[in-house]
């Protein structure tokens, strides 16, 4: 079986569930060995366990990403654990309660930014200094980092930074032989999604980080809701070699949410 990450080391922050679980398990099964940071550690150990249990190789790291003492934990063990690090997904992001503008508090603003902005800047300095030559990163913003939320303007304000990170540091990362990318995903069957945030419901697929045959994946409706695995699938598309010519990019994955209004 053909494993275009085989030998290859990837860190995925926000791996206990969501996009970060189904990302760490995909690039598992294609021959990677993955670093779970999260957290909530239990989740990321069960994340780890899952993909142990398949056959590959995992560990979980229980790490809070607006520290900079975590972020330097978690890469300083994956190398005692795998004795390198080739890639990087990061993709850990907090969403605060939903309130319009006015409705909005202080406290909730900042610890957004202290999630979204400051861990993906902490997160990007301690990868970037770890990662072999050759190597990539992958970055979460989201479709509500290139347009509003009225409903949460302190994520869609963290988002469009995350943005400007990544735009800003390609070069200095290019300059180490590293290259770096942002997504923006769109409506995405997760528990942080508007739909599950109103419903309380979202798929069990999301939970259990099962995984489809890539070639297998159907295409949602136009501005329709997407499943972690389109969005991981992309997210290793970024990684490898196929996207040698990309980086510094920003990356709509949306179902053309944002194509006309």
């Amino acid at each position: 079986m053909y494993q275009p990450f085989a030998n290859k080391v990837v860190l995925v922050t926000g791996g206990a569930g969501g996009i970060g679980r189904t990302t760490a398990r995909r690039f598992a099964e294609d021959g990677a060995r993955v670093c779970i940071a999260d957290r909530n550690l239990a989740g990321a150990e069960e994340t780890a366990a899952a993909i142990r249990g398949a056959g590959f190789e995992a560990f979980a790291c229980g790490v809070d990403i607006s520290k900079e003492e975590d972020n330097e934990r978690m890469v300083a063990e994956t190398l005692a654990r795998f004795g390198g690090l080739d890639i990087a997904c990061l993709n850990a992001a907090y969403l605060s309660p939903l309130a319009h503008f006015f409705e909005s508090s202080l406290d909730e603003f900042d610890r957004t930014i202290a999630v979204n902005l400051r861990g993906y800047y902490l997160g990007l300095k301690s990868v970037g200094n770890a990662i072999r030559k050759g190597g990539a990163v992958v970055v979460t913003s989201s479709a509500s980092g290139v347009t509003g939320w009225p409903d949460n303007p302190a994520y869609s304000a963290s988002k469009h930074g995350v943005i400007g990170l990544v735009r800003s540091c390609a070069q200095a990362f290019a300059e180490r032989g590293i290259r770096v990318n942002a997504i923006c995903p769109g409506m995405v069957n997760t528990a942080m999604s508007p739909t599950a945030l109103r419903s309380g419901t979202v798929d069990s697929s999301v939970t259990l980080g099962a995984t489809t045959p890539p070639d297998e994946l159907t295409m949602p409706p136009f501005r329709g809701l997407g499943s972690t695995q389109h969005v991981a699938e992309f997210i290793l598309y970024l990684a490898s070699n196929r996207a040698a010519f990309l980086t510094g990019g920003v990356h709509m994955i949306d179902a053309g949410m944002l194509s006309s209004f």
